[in-house]
């Protein structure tokens, strides 16, 4: 029994490598299956091929004939002229396509460069605004001192107006005293008076200023006796007919005025040639 035992297992081991043939064999079945598939897609490809010539050649395969040919050469050259030309406009559409991002490139740069100074200009506007509003502050409070100001220059007047009204008025100083010329425009036996308001109190009579009108003045004798009274006007006061002799010029009435004589000894000499002039300075 073990000697048979022993000659099964040597033969079941012996039975065992037969798997490896069967395995050999599937892998040739396949590469004959891919080799015939290569050999049929070639096949499929070249019969392709020919139906295209075929129909290019005008339904045969005979290129035997010179015409059909070079009208297929000038198909090709034709394509390839197409071709060309799709290449040449592709080229030239790419170039374009480079001039338009070129061109959008720097338009994007001159909008941040406008933002930019957008942003430069709204900080300006800020700052402006800014400044005319601390300039309007500036301008109430100006108008607010200007009140105040007007106020109290009208205070001001009033206390003035208050103590002009209490104050006692002074007389006005009279700076120089009546002067007595000889003059050959007036007669020997006459007196001619001016009364006028001595601006610069040099005594004299100057072109700027004025006679004044409505001043009495009497005039009287040595003896005392009374000459004549008489009001001044645009001429003042012109006595004539006088004798040779002392005489009083007195002023009877000022006329509001002031003077710091208020009379004046005029002698008439008696071999006289000419008359006199008496001016008479006096203060408002």
């Amino acid at each position: 029994m073990s000697v048979q035992n022993e000659s099964l297992e040597m033969k079941s081991s012996e039975r065992k490598p037969a798997a490896p043939e069967l395995e050999y064999k599937a892998a040739s079945q396949d590469s004959l299956s891919m080799f015939f598939a290569a050999i049929g897609g070639a096949v499929l490809g070249m019969l392709a091929t020919l139906l295209v010539l075929a129909i290019i050649n005008g339904g045969t395969l005979n290129f035997t004939h010179p015409e059909r040919l070079a009208v297929m050469e000038a198909n090709l050259a034709r394509v390839n002229e197409n071709v060309g030309a799709v290449s040449q406009n592709v080229d030239t559409v790419a170039s374009q396509v480079t001039d338009v991002r070129d061109q959008l490139a720097v338009a994007r740069s001159q909008m941040d460069t406008t933002q930019a100074q957008l942003d430069a200009q709204s900080n300006t506007l800020n700052a402006v605004q800014g400044s005319v509003a601390a300039l309007a502050l500036t301008g109430q409070k100006f108008d607010t001192f200007v009140a105040a100001l007007d106020q109290a220059m009208v205070s001001m007047r009033k206390l003035d107006s208050s103590a002009e009204a209490t104050a006692p008025i002074a007389p006005a100083a009279i700076a120089a005293k009546p002067v007595l010329v000889s003059d050959p425009a007036v007669q020997a036996d006459a007196v001619a008076v001016l009364f006028f308001v001595d601006a610069n109190g040099n005594g004299v009579m100057d072109d700027a200023e004025a006679n004044l009108t409505g001043v009495v003045l009497r005039v009287t004798d040595a003896a005392g006796s009374q000459v004549g009274e008489y009001t001044s006007g645009d001429a003042g006061v012109l006595v004539k007919g006088l004798k040779p002799g002392d005489y009083t010029f007195a002023i009877a009435d000022a006329a509001g005025h002031a003077t710091l004589s208020e009379e004046v000894a005029v002698t008439v000499p008696a071999d006289a040639a000419e008359g006199q002039i008496l001016y008479v300075p006096m203060a408002e």
